[in-house]
């Protein structure tokens, strides 16, 4: 087995194999640590809060009252996000148990498809229909590290 002696340039003799030990003889200046990379954005969370402002059903009874929060809930629950920070729609339960949509006067035109996504139907006894007012409010809120949470 042969080993080629070559000539390093530090000055000193070195076998082939010995060279790839070597990476660097002095003289010439490290290379600058690279930029730390940017500090990411923390995650943020995303809360939704649903309230029936006017429920136009009460005066069907306690239980008929209970029973369409409990269909405006259904409705709303799985809300994660939506478009825009409020909306706010008139939800219309009609006799035999569908549910009609009207947009708020105030906030944007569309029903949120969190909402729509669900079964448009209710089981409130009904002999005429009775609406509810409800507002979806959106929030973020940022969620610390978990060395940032504290002790």
């Amino acid at each position: 087995m042969s080993s080629a002696i070559v000539r390093s340039g530090c000055g000193s003799f070195m076998s082939a194999g010995a060279l790839a030990v070597v990476l660097a003889c002095g003289g010439a200046p490290a290379p600058p640590p690279s930029a730390a990379p940017a500090a990411a954005a923390p995650p943020a969370a995303h809360a939704v809060t649903a309230v029936v402002l006017v429920n136009g059903c009460a005066h069907f009874g306690v239980e008929n009252a209970r029973l369409a929060q409990t269909a405006i809930s259904a409705l709303v629950d799985g809300c994660s996000s939506f478009t825009g920070e409020r909306v706010q729609f008139t939800a219309t339960l009609l006799p035999g148990g569908a549910i009609q949509f009207e947009p708020g006067a105030h906030d944007s035109a569309a029903i949120p498809i969190c909402v729509l996504n669900h079964p448009l139907t209710h089981r409130v006894q009904l002999q005429k229909a009775c609406s509810l007012d409800v507002r979806l409010e959106q929030s973020s809120v940022v969620v610390p590290k978990s060395g940032d949470a504290g002790p």
